[in-house]
């Protein structure tokens, strides 16, 4: 506990006071809870007085059930710290910093998760007092007349859409659609139905990775602004926000294909904004308003068109330690109070768990801190919480919990904590008693490539020591010393030591440690396989990549089967 936080409350709350004596119940049955809608009361600011005479009253906005939600959960918090009997008296009073709080789960790169597994999510969010969830889709969406796109991907159903987006209302959240419109489209233009309303129909040469690549991006004319808008009108009715994420970030291959001539004369920005221009008429035609990622307008210098602006809701990503926030912030405030209207933007840092184990939390806690510091900084309605699944998906959740938690209190309160002991309390409380020893091992093992002094860009090296293949490999390896593998071995195996306290009975009724438990086991043949390798010992290389192939592969293919359909799985196994 703390003088600014007495009761140790997650998030700490703005205002505590203790008013003295201790709450007890009302016995006989009493009812002891009241509510009331309180019209000075902004959104999600709400006040919970316990007194000494056995009652408890919350006053919040009206009709804000994520203001009486999180009133509740803290008076759960209370009866989880002090006991049923021992609470103090006190009056809470609280609101968040950044207004809208979101998390964006990737669903398109391989894993769609159970429906089981997407309600466990909305109830912790909300716990989390997170108030937005999205899901990134690509394909993984069962479209009329496009099976051929969905077929191997369990996709998601109209009826699991609204069925979710009920949920998520009944718990305060906005389950806001999320559909890829321009660029990252390579699943639908991989068959050659599609294959004419792409940039480059027989794909491109990648500048940034050096090698040609398959079609990956809609041509940008009315034809595919037309498709996309027949797909808005099966999607769009699924869910009751008023927002759209289109995505329209990396359209790679404009202005290489159909789009050249057009691109040389005018420019790239100014036909990818005609194009987004065209989107954006047809998703304002559903009466919604049009998110979209900011890269391309941020990636050039020079004015943001305030015409393209208005009524919509720029996204702001950067997802390693030290982006610049704070200058693009400037640049698309400065835009939006040109072009008038609401002047709503959001900014996305990352988890930093994809293309990862775990293993980079150091530079997600970071990232988060420098996003959410800048959100307030500029006045953005939102932050929005990114995690994706490039490249296999072979991050498990779990690698997500310690940035979820971080980022809830930064983005209510701020100056989050970043201690074992605090994390561990707060998972145990969020994800209704998870062993210490399960919350110890995340908080550790997320710090493995700290070890490592080498880094890659946007992903884990010790990742890279597990999928690289021939002299992809040894460029990973090329200028790792030695004594570092020695020295993330020997961390790791304090934290398999801690994860073994758990029983194995847990690790099999739970899907969080059965996929921690995969985690470790990829995370420690990775760096058997890169010692193996600077030993220049073949037998034991040969035999790490067995198992790796082996019983490896098929623990990572069991643990998946537990919280996510089988669409993409066999994807994913084909990397290793």
């Amino acid at each position: 506990m703390s003088d600014s936080n007495p009761l140790n409350i997650f998030p700490p709350p703005k205002k505590t006071t203790l008013t003295g004596g201790v709450f007890v119940p009302l016995g006989g049955g009493e009812e002891f809870w009241s509510s009331i809608e309180d019209e000075n009361f902004s959104n999600q600011h709400f006040r919970l007085e316990i007194s000494a005479s056995g009652k408890i009253l919350i006053r919040h906005g009206k009709g804000d059930q994520l203001g009486l939600d999180s009133a509740v959960f803290v008076f759960e918090q209370l009866l989880r710290n002090f006991g049923a009997i021992s609470i103090p008296c006190c009056v809470i009073e609280d609101w968040p910093d950044v207004p809208v709080r979101g998390f964006m789960l990737d669903v398109s790169r391989g894993r769609v998760p159970k429906m089981s597994a997407l309600r466990d999510l909305v109830k912790t969010l909300a716990r989390l007092r997170y108030n937005q969830l999205q899901l990134y889709v690509e394909h993984t969406y069962e479209f009329k007349n496009h099976e051929e796109v969905w077929r191997e991907a369990s996709p998601l159903t109209a009826k699991n859409l609204k069925d979710l987006d009920g949920m998520c209302r009944e718990h305060g959240i906005e389950l806001v659609p999320n559909l890829n419109s321009f660029g990252h489209v390579e699943r639908w233009l991989k068959h050659e139905k599609y294959k004419p309303l792409a940039e480059c129909s027989n794909g491109f040469y990648h500048e940034i990775f050096k090698m040609q690549r398959v079609a990956g991006t809609f041509a940008a004319c009315e034809e595919t602004a037309d498709f996309m808008g027949r797909l808005y009108d099966e999607f769009l009715p699924n869910f009751s926000s008023d927002k759209f994420n289109i995505g329209g970030d990396e359209p790679w291959e404009l202005g290489q294909g159909r789009s050249r001539e057009l691109c040389e004369k005018h420019g790239k920005r100014a036909v990818y904004l005609e194009h987004m221009a065209r989107l954006k008429k047809r998703v304002e035609a559903h009466g919604k308003k049009m998110m979209f990622w900011g890269d391309v307008l941020l990636g050039e210098a020079g004015k943001i068109p305030p015409e393209f602006l208005r009524n919509t809701i720029p996204v702001v990503w950067g997802y390693d330690a030290g982006h610049p926030f704070d200058e693009q912030c400037s640049r698309v405030k400065d835009a939006l109070e040109k072009a008038g209207g609401n002047g709503e933007f959001y900014l996305a840092p990352g988890t930093s768990s994809w293309l990862s184990f775990g293993t980079r939390q150091t530079n997600a806690l970071q990232n988060i801190r420098e996003a959410c510091a800048a959100a307030k900084k500029h006045g953005a309605t939102g932050v929005l919480l990114t995690t994706w699944g490039d490249f296999g998906y072979h991050n498990q959740f779990c690698a997500n919990w310690l940035p979820l938690v971080f980022a809830a209190e930064e983005m209510w309160s701020g100056s989050a904590e970043t201690s074992e002991e605090h994390f561990s309390e707060i998972l145990d409380w969020v994800l209704k008693k998870t062993p210490d020893d399960y919350a110890k091992a995340l908080f550790r093992f997320g710090k493995l490539d700290d070890c490592i002094s080498k880094k890659i860009t946007n992903r884990s090296i010790t990742r890279e020591m597990f999928f690289a293949k021939g002299e992809a490999f040894e460029k990973v390896m090329d200028g790792v010393p030695a004594a570092e593998i020695v020295a993330a071995q020997t961390e790791l195996g304090h934290v398999m030591k801690i994860f073994s306290k758990i029983s194995e009975k847990t690790v099999r009724r739970h899907d969080w440690a059965a996929e921690f438990s995969v985690a470790l086991k990829m995370a420690d043949a990775a760096l058997r396989r890169a010692d193996a390798f600077l030993k220049n010992d073949a037998g034991t290389l040969a035999a790490v990549e067995a198992e790796m192939r082996g019983p490896i592969k098929d623990a990572f293919a069991a643990a998946w089967k537990r919280s996510n359909r089988e669409g993409g799985l066999e994807e994913s196994l084909s990397w290793f």
